[in-house]
């Protein structure tokens, strides 16, 4: 019996891994498994005290005590009433960061909600019209990519005023775009598949089509564009709130503790750092199930 070779056949064959090179593959991909589940546990961490934070607070975020100024956290020196201290006002650093992952996490949701489903609607609109609309939408997002986002952010907020609405309109409507070009690119991609064909052929309205057939085919891809855009919008927010412009007292965020606590650096880092470093946790776990959804969804990848 004649063999089948299929170099010889022009067939494309799978690149082999080399035997030595196998095991560590495999213990990279479990170090980034570990990474992942890590990255899950802490946003997980982070929901459970935006949702059930009214309970842990040991304090209420704004009750002061002149009295117990800029106190350390345990271990430097600090005392079991206050954890991770107290600000230059007495306050509870514990139970303002409690306070304030509750109201990063309601922007930060509320924010890129607003913009996923701004941009998919636009997205779907643009593919859907074409002509006149499709250039129109299309050179907003242009506009959008060529302009610095934080000015713009700036703008609105000192012309209407530091609402909290406002704020999370303003976080809300970066990121858009993404989600704009890429619903257009996949929408006339499938626009040109057989299921579409054969779901019109039955006499179904475009709507019709694009919501039951359509939406559900590339729901994945928007759901790994919204963990990518969720860092960006966090730390838009921590930006703007940072400047003085964003969350306003006696509401607090992430970001407001963090900016409020820059001229104290020197005697108390404990004001800024540890809410630093949980916006740097969030942001890079975001980023993390991000990737890792990217490459599951990926048929590439496969």
């Amino acid at each position: 019996m004649a063999s089948f070779d299929l170099a010889e056949s022009g067939a494309p064959s799978r690149p082999q891994v080399p035997p030595r090179h196998r095991s560590w593959i495999k213990r990279a991909g479990l170090d980034r498994q570990w990474l992942v589940m890590a990255a899950l546990a802490f946003l997980a961490f982070i929901v459970l005290v935006a949702v059930f934070g009214s309970l842990l607070q040991p304090h209420s975020h704004t009750r002061q005590n002149l009295l117990d100024q800029f106190l350390p956290p345990l271990g430097f020196g600090g005392e079991w009433s206050y954890p991770l201290g107290t600000d230059d006002l007495g306050r509870d650093i514990l139970s303002r960061i409690i306070y304030a992952i509750r109201i990063s996490v309601l922007i930060a949701v509320a924010g890129t909600a607003i913009g996923s489903v701004l941009g998919t609607f636009l997205g779907f609109v643009a593919a859907r019209a074409r002509g006149l609309v499709e250039e129109a939408i299309m050179m907003l997002v242009d506009i959008h990519l060529a302009l610095p986002f934080v000015i713009f952010a700036l703008a609105v907020l000192a012309f209407f005023g530091g609402s909290f609405i406002v704020l999370i309109i303003v976080v809300g409507i970066e990121g858009w775009q993404s989600y704009a070009r890429l619903t257009r690119g996949m929408v006339l991609s499938a626009q040109q598949s057989g299921y579409v064909t054969a779901v019109r052929s039955l006499g179904f309205s475009d709507w019709h089509v694009y919501g039951r057939h359509v939406l559900p085919n590339i729901l994945s891809a928007l759901l790994v564009q919204l963990t990518i855009n969720l860092p960006s919008i966090i730390l838009l927010e921590t930006s703007l709130s940072f400047l003085g412009i964003g969350v306003q007292p006696p509401m607090t965020s992430l970001g407001q503790m963090l900016g409020a606590g820059r001229d104290h650096l020197i005697m108390a880092w404990w004001i800024s750092v540890i809410p630093g470093a949980i916006i740097f946790l969030f942001s890079l776990s975001a980023c993390i199930v991000g990737d890792w959804l990217r490459d599951r969804f990926d048929p590439v990848l496969k």
